[in-house]
């Protein structure tokens, strides 16, 4: 019986630090849309790293794991959110709306769209990830990104889920950055700005 109890706390406590890991150091998240091609490929993997940003702000150009639906409540609210996940990724299901976008705009920048192409601060900017034209949607242009939030597109701008529909991220929003594609194997890269 001892050997049991043994047996069962190793793997409960191995469940706790591996989850301690998944909420708050890094993740290996999957591609689930063809919104950033082809930077990123619907089915491939990436490292994300969730504890960058407790020392850094978001910068123009990273590649971000972010929730859509709701914003972190902190350390307990990520690790009871991260098992929840996992249990739930173990019965077959997909509990959290995770998106993978890229970084346009941070605090006090001025945004424009207009021919299909980005503008900066009245600059245009160098896209050549980019797949397909980027057009407003609906959105009315110039918008300026508010303090502690970002705005983000995907990569292949003309079927992507972001900012256009969503609205401005706010950094609660972001679980980490992507920093490098790990699968399949033979395709390992690290993400370019």
């Amino acid at each position: 019986m001892k050997k049991i109890f043994e047996l069962v706390g190793s793997v409960l406590l191995a469940f706790a630090i591996a989850m301690f890991l998944k909420s708050n150091v890094f993740a290996i998240p999957q591609v689930r849309m063809n919104s950033m091609e082809n930077t990123l490929v619907q089915g491939e993997r990436v490292l994300e790293l969730k504890f960058i940003y407790g020392f850094t702000e978001p910068k123009r150009g990273d590649v971000i794991v972010l929730d859509s639906e709701k914003e972190s409540q902190g350390f307990v609210s990520d690790y009871v959110s991260e098992v929840k996940d996992t249990i739930n990724i173990l019965r077959g299901k997909v509990s959290r709306n995770h998106l993978i976008k890229r970084v346009i705009g941070i605090p006090g920048d001025e945004i424009v769209i207009d021919g299909g192409k980005v503008y900066i601060n009245g600059e245009l900017i160098q896209e050549s990830y980019v797949k397909g034209g980027t057009y407003a949607e609906g959105i009315e242009f110039p918008i300026k990104v508010p303090e502690g939030k970002v705005f983000v597109l995907g990569d292949n701008r003309e079927v992507s889920l972001d900012s256009r529909q969503l609205g401005f991220i706010d950094y609660k929003q972001i679980e980490g950055k992507a920093v490098a594609k790990v699968w399949p194997l033979d395709e390992i890269k690290i993400i370019k700005k």
